[in-house]
């Protein structure tokens, strides 16, 4: 039951991260060499973006199942 529930926060943190883009986080070396890997800053957006969509779609589906 936990790690549903850590599924469907950790989707919204990482859709309130796509959405807002917190300087805090945003400016992290880990997310810098990851906009490289992306090929820019909205190629990362829409890679968190979507893996956040995916955490929360399996988190709600998991405990609905």
């Amino acid at each position: 039951m936990v790690w549903k529930v850590i599924l469907i926060v950790y989707g919204i943190l990482c859709l309130y991260i796509a959405l807002f883009k917190p300087p805090f986080i945003w400016k992290m070396k880990k997310f810098e060499v990851m906009e490289r890997i992306f090929k820019g800053p909205v190629g990362l957006q829409i890679f968190v973006a979507v893996w956040g969509i995916a955490a929360l779609v399996i988190g709600i589906w998991v405990i609905n199942a």
